[in-house]
């Protein structure tokens, strides 16, 4: 009896092992935080605007949006295999400083899965996903989906490391993680006539660079310290933050000259004018020590955002 307790306490054990491989897997793809449902809102966001309303389509956008998911997570796996010793210096920055908490975000900077692991489990999620878009879009939603994780390794994995290529960095964001999520829903239905959506790519860029600038800021002092040479650290906080500006003033004009086209627009002018109003406010009173976004400005940004999407898709 008590030898049969002893193997049943093993094999009870090893599932438990497994399971608990099985949830920090899942965490390292950020699946229990917000991001990865960001991108799932633009992909269906494309898928929505080229798919006709009067038809049954609500199976087809939440396999849309699932599926997305599923690929950004399967990028952010593979960013943290590759962004261990930054990550692991979040922890060493300054307590007033805006940033992530690593139990949140890297599972293979604390340990509890290793590099081999987190990269298996970000091909497989890659391979799930792209199956699907080919199987359901045909090859361009496919090419699609491949060109944006190849992106994502190369955002973070050496030789190219694009996150330390000035300017590259940002652009490089603005299409691959913002314009071209967009368009890998809109390819799914086969739609070329590109000029009825060039107004979203162009907003949809600009509020893709704007959240990079968020977490650039945030990472500052640990991309510093890790030899991260991020368009921020090398511009520096007091610079970077004027362009932050800037960028936001093209966005905020942009918006205002849509109006007219499209009201919808409203509800990302919103949401950029907050982006405006929260970071001036935090440079005045902090003098760019700690230059970030609040997160309940961010989050309340972001809101307004979500609406713009659902306005523009019903309005459309």
């Amino acid at each position: 009896m008590r030898r049969r307790k002893s193997c049943s306490d093993k094999h009870a054990m090893k599932s438990n092992t497994y399971l608990q491989d099985f949830w920090f897997l899942m965490k390292n793809c950020r699946f229990h935080l917000i991001a990865p449902y960001i991108n799932a809102f633009v992909v269906s966001f494309g898928f929505l605007s080229a798919s006709d309303l009067t038809n049954s389509f609500l199976i087809d956008t939440i396999l849309v949006f699932l599926f997305s998911s599923i690929l950004t997570g399967a990028i952010y796996s593979l960013n943290n295999a590759y962004d261990v010793d930054s990550d692991k210096k979040q922890l060493q920055t300054a307590k007033d400083f805006g940033r992530w908490n690593l139990s949140t975000k890297n599972q293979v900077a604390l340990g509890n899965i290793s590099m081999r692991m987190a990269l298996s489990f970000s091909a497989f999620l890659f391979c799930l996903s792209t199956l699907y878009f080919y199987v359901k879009g045909g090859v361009l939603p496919a090419f699609f989906a491949a060109i944006i994780f190849i992106w994502g390794w190369a955002y973070s994995a050496p030789p190219l490391k694009l996150k330390n290529r000035f300017l590259l960095d940002l652009v490089l964001h603005g299409l691959f993680w913002g314009s071209f999520l967009f368009l890998m829903g809109f390819s799914m239905k086969g739609v070329a006539d590109l000029n009825i959506v060039m107004s979203h790519l162009v907003l949809i860029f600009f509020a893709s660079l704007l959240w990079q600038f968020h977490n650039y800021f945030e990472d500052y002092h640990a991309d510093k310290e890790a030899g991260n040479m991020t368009f921020v650290v090398r511009l520096g906080l007091k610079k970077s933050f004027y362009v932050y500006v800037l960028l936001l003033g093209i966005a905020v004009t942009y918006s205002i000259f849509l109006i007219s086209v499209t009201w919808s627009t409203v509800a990302f002018l919103c949401a950029i004018t907050l982006y405006l109003a929260s970071g001036l406010k935090v440079a005045k009173e902090n003098a760019f020590r700690v230059i970030f976004l609040p997160r309940k400005h961010f989050h309340l940004a972001n809101l307004f955002l979500f609406l713009w999407i659902a306005m523009s898709v019903y309005f459309r």
